[in-house]
């Protein structure tokens, strides 16, 4: 059977040098059948200079101001041509040969969005940590954005991603997904990396307010939703507290042993 073609789409604002470093990555995957899409937002910096550098090795280039980053996905989601689609954002990229890996998985479930863990890193380009991931229930998913392949039929099933979130629009769609019926292949291995400081970290606060407004929407009752909300909310402010004073083995020890979603150091 012939291998799949895979799209990457890679969105971006103004990001020149982090576009660079993601479409090098592009390029050193092995995998032949792959479609590489860039959504450009309007860059007024040297952005356009970087994609016009690498021209010859983007399969589309779609500029153009955007709604949100929901419609920025969309649009590159509309424009591709393969059977799977990932999403790598400018400055962020995939591990060596996890394509080859994610089109021999496709070929035996085709229907499926297979994904897997993530690496943080710092600023200086330090492994921070690996985190996993959990699909098991509608009501505790956790998918990592970068390491997920969503099938064509898939995205025809489920829709596209909602314009009324912004900052937990993958969530959301990947909660879509699991309430109607979309089935999850996760990988426990680390699939990419990705920076720390993105738009998740610095509005923390916005996107799990977002994360339960979509649980909300999907059905999930509205009492219990809040007090997951809250949850949410003092640990993260406890977890910040603890940093401040330099209470690291409290934060490991909870995120190794005890949440669900672990967190190791790399």
């Amino acid at each position: 059977m012939a291998s799949p073609t895979i799209s990457i789409i890679t969105i971006v604002l103004n990001q020149a040098q982090a576009l660079e470093k993601t479409i090098k990555n592009l390029l050193t995957q092995s995998y032949d059948s792959l479609e590489y899409i860039i959504v450009d937002g309007g860059s007024t910096d040297g952005t356009l200079g970087i994609i016009e550098q690498y021209k010859d090795k983007i399969s589309q280039v779609i500029s153009g101001v955007d709604i949100n980053t929901s419609d920025a996905m969309n649009k590159g989601v509309y424009a591709a041509n393969g059977e799977m689609i990932g999403m790598i954002f400018a400055g962020d990229f995939y591990v060596d040969g996890v394509l080859d890996k994610v089109a021999k998985l496709y070929l035996q479930y085709p229907d499926v969005i297979i994904h897997g863990n993530i690496q943080y890193l710092k600023y200086s380009g330090e492994s921070d940590h690996i985190s996993t991931a959990r699909d098991d229930s509608a009501a505790a998913i956790n998918i990592h954005h970068f390491t997920a392949f969503v099938p064509q039929v898939v995205y025809r099933k489920v829709g596209l991603y909602d314009l009324n979130f912004f900052h937990a629009n993958d969530y959301e769609f990947y909660l879509r997904a699991k309430v109607k019926g979309v089935e999850f292949l996760y990988l426990d291995e680390t699939m990419a990396s990705m920076t720390l400081g993105g738009n998740s970290d610095r509005n923390w606060m916005a996107n799990y307010r977002e994360i339960n407004k979509a649980r909300i929407l999907h059905g999930q009752g509205s009492i219990q939703c809040y007090i997951r909300l809250w949850f949410m909310i003092v640990r993260t402010i406890t977890r910040k507290a603890l940093e401040k004073i330099g209470a690291d083995g409290i934060i490991r020890f909870y995120q190794y042993y005890i949440s669900p979603v672990r967190k190791y150091r790399s």
